[in-house]
């Protein structure tokens, strides 16, 4: 089976280019602005909610777990392999992108809003935080956005990462180009796996 890549090299660099425009002149101004409202605790209780339909709460590992069990299984069971490259599409995305997230945020130590604000709101927010990327965001985004490559009538789906998005935003635990940064990294490695699957693909076939 092979899948499309192109959308998700747009949507790679259209998104980091909107993240460097919110860290330049849109985070602080935004932030500011939202910390004016009380926040709704329907955010946090969205939040819980899709947590346990991951199992986050159960094991932080859960999905990721889930996913390469499942594409194990499709790769032992000779008439479910042709939809291995899917699996391993989706286990590939959400398990590196994963790993990767919690490495960057340790390496640009961003502090989120709140943090940033308790320090006064001014200067600079790369000191000693952990905030950048959204990891809630890279959670439900790679795993939404591949299935919405592979089966495109699950793009209602893609809600739910819009959703995740506001709501880390709306409490102030994260910068629109933290939210917006988690997009970049899930297309971006989605999309070198979609292409590094059709070229292996197209080997087998020749």
């Amino acid at each position: 089976m092979l899948i499309a890549s192109d959308p998700l090299f747009v949507a790679a660099v259209v998104s980091a280019v909107l993240a460097a425009i919110c860290v330049v002149a849109i985070d602080r101004p935004l932030a500011l602005w939202i910390v004016e409202f009380e926040p709704s605790t329907l955010w946090d209780r969205g939040i819980e909610v899709l947590e346990w339909t991951v199992g986050l709460p159960v094991l932080r590992l859960f999905s990721s777990v889930a996913l390469v069990a499942g594409m194990l299984v499709v790769m032992a069971v000779p008439r479910w392999r042709v939809h291995a490259p899917v699996w391993m599409l989706m286990a590939g995305t959400h398990v590196v992108c994963r790993f990767l997230s919690f490495h960057i945020k340790g390496a640009t130590g961003r502090l989120r809003p709140n943090e940033w604000m308790a320090h006064g709101g001014d200067g600079t927010f790369w000191r000693d935080g952990i905030g950048f990327p959204s990891g809630h965001v890279v959670l439900f985004a790679s795993i939404v956005i591949p299935l919405a490559v592979v089966a495109p009538r699950t793009r209602p789906l893609l809600a739910i990462v819009g959703f995740v998005m506001a709501a880390r935003m709306a409490v102030n635990e994260h910068w629109a180009s933290d939210v917006i940064a988690s997009i970049t990294l899930v297309a971006l490695v989605a999309w070198m796996l979609a292409w590094a699957l059709r070229v292996g693909e197209r080997r087998r076939r020749t």
